[in-house]
């Protein structure tokens, strides 16, 4: 590519942040030029072969285990659908008796409102751009669904989204929500949510909680709180078994969406002493000048 003319225009296959990209943010000026990459992309200046492998494969993260399905199924085509399924209307039996039968629930609403109050074994997955990048993550690969969504106006933006990635098994979603749930007679769960000041002094108490950082690698190695553990939130199902359950646990992350995801999967453990970071995170909590630490250790 190098050796095109320099005004040869160039063109990005996948936006800054994208989990298929290696490389970092640019400065926004799409389409570049093969004079700017040569100027600024580092991978532009890797002349050796050896050299740019190695360079390309120093820094990659972790990636959604959908990932390597996904292959496959570009290779032999997509379902022809003609159209975005139309989501089912259930109600808040059905969905109980559903998942009784292995059925997994998704509650997109945002963090607050489901540590508030939410469906027992639920996963929490709140609605976004990298919504379906999540549920593809956390969600056996195959199992049928059912959405509990913020707003039924989203539906087809979700249904779009999970389609996409291999997720079409899309029983519907619980009609009412939350409410109709509760309504139902049916039990709802909270998680205690915990700012920053009160996770300090946290740390200073005899019984001291174990702080599951579920950031990625490089985000906990750049600055994290002192004493955390870091278990990408993709991994943490993996581990489970590893962890105490004698000892109160607190996720952090950098906002509160995937500490919220993280502390949804420890209640589906079976873990009741469990407490959310679900506003801010570690780089806040770096700010405000709390103890914290770089590099793999805690």
């Amino acid at each position: 590519m190098l050796k095109l003319p320099e005004t040869v225009a160039v063109y990005p296959t996948h936006g800054g942040g994208s989990f298929c990209s290696v490389a970092p943010a640019g400065d926004g000026n799409i389409p570049s030029s093969i004079k700017e990459e040569k100027d600024h992309n580092p991978f532009a200046a890797q002349i050796e072969e050896g050299d740019f492998v190695q360079f390309a494969l120093a820094n990659l993260g972790s990636y959604p285990r959908y990932f390597p399905r996904m292959a496959d199924i570009n290779r032999r085509g997509p379902d022809v659908l003609g159209g975005v399924p139309r989501l089912a209307s259930l109600t808040a039996l059905s969905v109980r008796h559903q998942m009784e039968e292995g059925v997994h629930l998704v509650d997109a609403r945002p963090e607050r409102e489901f540590n508030i109050g939410h469906v027992p074994d639920a996963f929490a997955i709140p609605f976004g751009n990298s919504f379906a990048t999540w549920v593809g993550w956390i969600v056996p690969w195959g199992e049928p669904l059912v959405l509990l969504s913020p707003e039924a106006n989203q539906h087809d933006t979700m249904v779009r989204q999970l389609i996409r990635i291999g997720y079409d098994r899309i029983n519907g979603f619980l009609a009412g929500g939350i409410d109709a749930w509760t309504a139902a007679g049916l039990p709802a769960l909270s998680t205690s949510r915990l700012d920053l000041e009160g996770l300090n002094n946290l740390r200073n108490q005899p019984q001291a909680p174990l702080i599951i950082d579920v950031r990625q690698r490089s985000e906990f190695q750049s600055g994290h709180i002192s004493g955390a553990l870091n278990i990408e939130l993709g991994e943490l199902q993996d581990h489970l078994d590893g962890l105490p359950r004698d000892i109160p646990v607190v996720t952090v992350c950098a906002a509160g969406m995937r500490a919220t995801t993280a502390a949804s999967i420890l209640r589906r453990d079976g873990r009741d002493q469990v407490q959310v970071v679900d506003e801010k995170g570690t780089p806040a909590w770096i700010e405000m000048g709390y103890p914290s630490a770089t590099g793999e250790e805690g």
